[in-house]
């Protein structure tokens, strides 16, 4: 068996070995349009900072692959793929053919137009390149400007202002980190961040940037004028789906797949930021990561019925800055929709989320640790919740050994 695997994330990755391990005579081949071997992206965030150099943050060596019988074509992109031979040609002119082919082709950073967007200091971090090349051009630097209060960028922010740089988030919202956050939770960590120096700005945009050959200063719709030396873009990712667009495969937000995350083409999967299923796009390593599982299985097995499925998991996010914890788990209901019991403090912030059934669908804490394993294994096992025990969770000193 022939098995094609376009992407080298986590998704592809995951995928590339869980396929071995159940198919040891396969073929397997991966297709990455970067030059570099599979990375920990979360980690990024210490390239930036230059805790780490790039090498470090390699899962594995090239010799890991190659005892695995894994051939890897890095910095090769699919200039075609013909579903009718089966066959991908490279853009360096190789030709493959396949059985099974796995689109794990991720996902860009978003980048809004703007006016002066050519000029140098502009970054939006999405691979190890960017990463190493931000940490180079920050050495000298005073002044930063975030655009957008997404999550990496929050991190990349804070990494920044711990080597000095002033940072200033603009965030057109009303709160920060909207996707992650409740008000309540999202005023706290505001609070706790802007210990360490972080300024922000709500309900403003960015209209254009202005300098000779660099970024000198942020102009924003309101007329107001910031001083900065780089700018970071932090406005979400776009799915890659120009390979699915061109095969003639059916997408919505991201690539449909089925339970087995198969596309609308069968022998074609997908996986990862560019897979959207039952009306979800990826956008999570943890997502990633588990698609990859299921995919890398699927495609390696030559039973159909040997094939598994994908069982999503509840999104979790965390913030990954020394001194402030944050979790936001699954529903956060900020509409308050649903019912929700909270615990607020001058330094804690939890929020428990139930449906009408009285099931936990999600949960946040900032500023503390506490109960987050028990309520992680209650949101994942969908266990419903007695009404005095949810009434208790409104107390700070809740017991969290009552829902073992």
């Amino acid at each position: 068996m022939n098995i094609v695997i376009v992407g080298f994330g986590v998704a592809g990755a995951t995928a590339a070995e869980a396929a071995r391990q159940h198919n040891p005579e396969a073929y397997i081949t991966i297709f990455s349009k970067e030059n570099d071997l599979f990375y920990y992206r979360p980690r990024l965030l210490e390239v930036v900072s230059g805790q780490l150099v790039p090498d470090k943050v390699i899962a594995h060596p090239k010799s890991w692959y190659d005892e695995r019988g894994i051939e890897l074509r890095l910095g090769e992109t699919l200039r075609e793929i013909n579903i009718q031979e089966k066959i991908v040609r490279g853009s360096t002119g190789s030709r493959q053919q396949y059985d099974r082919l796995l689109l794990a082709v991720g996902a860009e950073s978003t980048r809004p137009f703007y006016f002066g967007d050519k000029l140098d200091g502009l970054y939006a971090v999405r691979s190890l390149n960017d990463a190493w090349s931000l940490n180079l051009y920050a050495k000298g630097k005073n002044r930063v400007v975030l655009i957008g209060s997404g999550l990496l960028g929050l991190e990349l922010a804070m990494a920044l202002a711990k080597q000095g740089l002033a940072v200033t988030v603009l965030e057109r919202g009303d709160r920060i980190l909207p996707r992650q956050t409740t008000p309540g939770s999202a005023e706290l960590l505001r609070k706790k961040l802007a210990a360490f120096g972080l300024e922000f700005i709500l309900k403003v945009e960015a209209d254009r940037f202005e300098g000779v050959k660099k970024i000198e200063k942020v102009v924003l719709k309101n007329r107001q004028n910031l001083p900065a030396d780089l700018v970071l873009l932090s406005a979400g990712i776009t799915p890659n789906l120009s390979l699915a667009t061109t095969l003639g495969l059916k997408i919505d937000k991201a690539i449909v797949v089925d339970q087995y995350l198969e596309t609308s083409l069968p022998g074609i999967y997908a996986a990862g930021d560019c897979a959207q299923f039952l009306g979800v796009a990826g956008g999570l390593w943890t997502t990633s990561r588990a698609q990859g599982l299921v995919a890398g299985t699927n495609i390696a097995v030559t039973d159909p019925a040997a094939r598994i499925q994908y069982s999503p998991v509840p999104p979790s996010t965390a913030l990954k800055v020394a001194g402030i914890d944050l979790i936001a788990t699954g529903d956060l209901d900020p509409e308050a929709k649903l019912r929700g019991v909270e615990v607020v403090t001058d330094s804690i912030y939890r929020k428990v989320v139930v449906d009408a059934e009285g099931c936990l669908v999600g949960f946040t804490n900032v500023g503390s640790t506490r109960g987050n394993r028990e309520l992680s294994q209650v949101l994942s096992a969908k266990i419903k919740l007695p009404p005095e025990t949810l009434t208790d969770l409104a107390k700070l000193d809740f017991d969290f050994a009552r829902l073992a």
